[in-house]
């Protein structure tokens, strides 16, 4: 079980496994529906001074011209620029970014499909803190995309995403379905897990 390596902050080498670079392998519903966790700003910055303000360094603007491109927002909808741009900014460690960028990487849009890689930037933005991350690393760790099918470590991951006031009611859902596979002695051990956890 991987949980207590979590805990303690272990690499994520650690948790990456051959096993989920099967590139034929579903993709659970759960990946199928859009994420967007910000809508793009109406008006304001001009794409022009969003680009420069990105190509400077800015994550926010980043975050935002990779939308921009996701979304056809004022340019033609290109995947490949989306992805370079979520790339930056999920290198200088925007959650938001890391999530969206092991999206493309899962389904394979402007960048290779990789489980593997889905999985790194997954687990980036779950490990700091970020919920919906968190969540979607339960269900790869569930159905084994990109990291060793473990349930005990999906249950520990479902119960982080359903911690708190965000009150993901799909975390909660997952949490409840799978703990009633699990022995009390994962469900306990993963929850002290929980109790221990930080976000790195």
């Amino acid at each position: 079980m991987h949980t207590t390596a979590h805990a303690c902050g272990l690499t994520l080498t650690l948790v990456l496994t051959l096993a989920g670079t099967a590139q034929a392998q579903p993709v659970p519903a759960l990946f199928h529906e859009p994420e967007r966790t910000e809508f793009i700003q109406q008006g304001g910055t001009g794409l022009s001074e969003l680009r420069a303000y990105a190509e400077l360094g800015y994550v926010a603007a980043q975050y935002q011209l990779a939308q921009r491109y996701l979304q056809s927002q004022g340019v033609e909808r290109d995947a490949q620029q989306a992805a370079l741009w979520l790339g930056r900014a999920a290198e200088e460690g925007d959650p938001r970014a890391q999530l969206e960028l092991a999206l493309l990487y899962l389904h394979g849009k402007g960048v290779p499909r990789s489980n593997l890689q889905a999985a790194h930037w997954m687990l980036q933005a779950a490990e700091s803190g970020y919920q919906h991350a968190q969540l979607k690393v339960g269900a790869m760790y569930e159905h084994g995309l990109g990291l060793s099918k473990d349930p005990t470590e999906a249950y520990f991951w479902y119960c982080l995403a359903s911690e708190g006031v965000w009150g993901n009611h799909q975390a909660v859902k997952e949490r409840d379905r799978l703990g009633a596979q699990l022995t009390h002695v994962q469900r306990t051990s993963a929850r002290t897990a929980v109790f221990h956890w930080r976000p790195h």
